[in-house]
């Protein structure tokens, strides 16, 4: 009887000579650690937001409001929602560490309440657009765009892993706009997990100041009412095209000239990473550093309840990251291969 023998996967591999070696990872070294390190310790000082022109502007000046008088200002409830998101504390804690600062400070003003900042954050408006310089000779700058997920309740990720996830788990959209050569954000919203990415395109860009060249977006942005939206407002779309793509024509069949088929066509020329290149689209990875930014720094959930109040929290934590990007940030060049 023939002796069979079985090959196994192991002994169907080329020898390991001959197998594609593994990419090494690109390591780049920082050039500014004292600048960087100095905005570092900056980022945990108090006065970056409680500084002298909010304590002036402490309480409330304006007419009187439907519902009474309001005590305390907008700016006043802002610096204090801003403490409690940057060194991530709940609303008791947030008027413990005011009350304290303000008694270290011999500073005779009083305090909103844990209860008062959590209704007064339903209503206010904390995120403003980056101003444009009153210089005529601004450029136009180049944005990029993005989503993620934030939780809001559900299990860890652990007992994810362990035991499944439940019914109850539910999360929300964070949407952001963002300066690939400054990393300031310019706009954000927050949504259900139900609203598409591409549906975000003309909310976020509606409050957006500055001239804008270029917009970069991955390819679930790959819609006609995107293209139609950044035509208006005259911005060039660095969008990847759909895997499976095909050229859109006019309702008599002829090809449209439009620059998704133009990118369609040079992408069956050379290949879609010849194209990347050639397009700058690796620049859109700006926006996956601000959501790493934004996760790493505030975490990955969402404190607030109500849908209105997680936007305003949503809102203080873009304010949050365009003043520590204004602080400074790294600076890195690639090491070269030894």
């Amino acid at each position: 009887m023939p002796k069979i023998h079985f090959f196994t996967q192991a002994e169907n591999l080329p020898p390991k000579a001959q197998r594609n070696p593994p990419i090494p990872k690109e390591k780049y070294r920082l050039t500014n650690w004292p600048e960087y390190n100095k905005a570092l310790i900056n980022r945990g000082f108090v006065t970056l937001w409680l500084n002298e022109k909010t304590l002036t502007q402490w309480y409330y000046q304006g007419p009187r409001t439907r519902g009474g008088l309001l005590r305390y200002s907008d700016q006043c409830i802002q610096a204090a929602l801003a403490l409690k998101a940057a060194f991530r504390l709940a609303f008791r804690q947030t008027q413990g560490l005011i009350q304290s600062l303000l008694a270290i400070m011999k500073i005779d003003i009083q305090v909103p309440s844990y209860s008062q900042l959590c209704r007064r954050q339903a209503h206010l408006q904390a995120f403003h657009t980056p101003q444009k310089p009153t210089d005529n000779q601004v450029k136009p700058i180049h944005l990029v765009v993005d989503s993620t997920g934030l939780k809001v309740y559900g299990e860890g990720e652990w007992k994810v892993r362990k035991h499944g996830a439940d019914q109850r788990r539910t999360w929300r959209k964070l949407h952001l706009v963002a300066d690939e050569a400054t990393n300031t954000i310019h706009a954000v919203e927050l949504t259900t997990h139900s609203i598409s990415d591409a549906e975000m395109i003309k909310p976020l860009l509606a409050d957006i100041e500055w001239p804008i060249a270029k917009l970069s977006a991955d390819g679930a942005y790959d819609q006609v009412k995107v293209f139609d939206e950044l035509e208006k407002h005259w911005i060039q779309p660095v969008i990847p095209p759909r895997s499976n793509a095909v050229i859109w024509t006019s309702e008599n069949g002829n090809d449209l000239i439009h620059p998704r088929n133009e990118a369609v066509r040079q992408i069956r020329l050379v290949g879609i990473a010849a194209w990347k290149q050639q397009i700058g689209y690796h620049r859109r990875s700006k926006a996956e550093t601000a959501m790493f930014r934004w996760k790493m720094i505030f975490g990955e959930r969402l404190s607030a309840r109500l849908v209105t109040n997680q936007q305003t929290e949503a809102q203080i934590k873009a304010t949050c990251l365009n003043r520590f990007t204004r602080l400074g940030m790294p600076k890195t060049v690639k090491r070269l291969p030894t």
